[in-house]
């Protein structure tokens, strides 16, 4: 292996496993992306490589604009892997909180694979996390990729749950909503009391610890109304959550995140354990009329993939499966 040395600063290819450097790497890594994960690249996923491939043209001055920010411990770094003046591998680590971190991008160039690239990556990243504190580190990989399994299992990483995507084309302005039950009601959620609520009903359905980055439903009740709603306003996002309650407590929630410029709208849904299949129709009533005034983008969700009564509310309200994810994890004060 490779780290940073002289002929990297003086902006000469390096070879072996490096550091990733924005201005050196980004447009290699770009290509590299689309060709390795060519056949899972939706059209959002194309059009936001594109605005990457653009950032890249600055090229070396984009490098020297980076350093005046924060340092790679802040929360995005990553390591690229260069043979012959070729980058060939990549591997993308962003900060989930203070000791999880995420990796993602993990491609190896088609013409490389099976030589151990792969495995030399990881372990770089995860030596690099070790050190700088991490205690754990999550990833997702498809539910179908036994080699990618077989990799990760390598390395100590354990399965956490699985989720499923699921997306609705578009929201259909006509949108009813179902009635409630006649022992509960429909609220929107708002108020402290009513945050206190939606606190004890992701307790109950696990939802406060269920692992990688923050689902929207958290992300709501974390939410703070002038700072975040001012950065909310700036974006053209908007957030709505409405709650199912019956006798003073909250037994199902739904938040929705719209936006204004660029889709999807994003969806998420927290039902108590015992009121599954009682609430979510209403519920996703309710979010899809709310989202109607917007623009007409796509609407996207993630559900745990064990809640079945859920994903069977959303096929039927007219969302389709678009992929089953594994969340895995590695304990790196317990890894070998």
């Amino acid at each position: 292996m490779t780290g940073l040395g002289a002929l990297e600063r003086l902006g000469r290819v390096p070879q072996g496993i490096v550091r990733f450097d924005l201005g050196r790497d980004l447009r290699a890594v770009i290509a590299l992306l689309e060709l390795g994960f060519h056949d899972d690249l939706e059209a959002r996923d194309r059009r936001w490589l594109a605005e990457l491939s653009t950032l890249s043209r600055a090229g070396p001055a984009l490098g020297w604009l980076m350093r005046l920010a924060p340092s790679p411990s802040s929360g995005f770094d990553g390591f690229v892997c260069y043979q012959d003046g070729r980058l060939i591998g990549n591997v993308s680590l962003m900060r989930s909180s203070r000791e999880v971190w995420i990796i993602a991008n993990v491609v190896t160039h088609p013409q490389y694979r099976r030589r151990g690239i792969a495995f030399a990556l990881l372990e770089q990243a995860l030596d690099s996390l070790e050190r700088r504190g991490a205690r754990q580190v999550q990833l997702q990989v498809r539910a179908d990729n036994l080699a990618a399994h077989e990799l990760y299992a390598g390395f100590g990483f354990w399965p956490m749950n699985s989720a499923t995507t699921l997306r609705l084309a578009q929201v259909r302005r006509s949108t009813r909503v179902a009635g409630p039950g006649s022992d509960w009601a429909l609220r929107s959620v708002s108020g402290r009391a009513s945050w206190q609520m939606a606190r004890r009903l992701l307790a109950r359905s696990g939802a406060l610890d269920r692992g990688g980055p923050t689902s929207l439903a958290v992300q709501a009740l974390e939410h703070h109304w002038l700072w975040d709603g001012l950065e909310d306003w700036m974006q053209g996002r908007s957030r709505q959550t409405w709650a199912a309650l019956v006798e003073g407590e909250y037994r199902g929630l739904v938040s929705v995140l719209g936006l204004q410029r660029q889709g999807p709208h994003r969806l998420d849904l927290v039902i108590d354990p015992r009121w599954m299949g009682r609430v979510e129709r209403t519920l996703i009533d309710v979010a899809l009329q709310g989202l109607a005034p917007l623009e007409p983008f796509e609407v996207e969700c993630e559900i745990d993939a064990r809640h079945t009564t859920i994903l069977e509310a959303l096929a039927v309200a007219g969302f389709r499966t678009v992929r089953t994810l594994d969340r895995l994890a590695c304990d790196l004060d317990a890894a070998t």
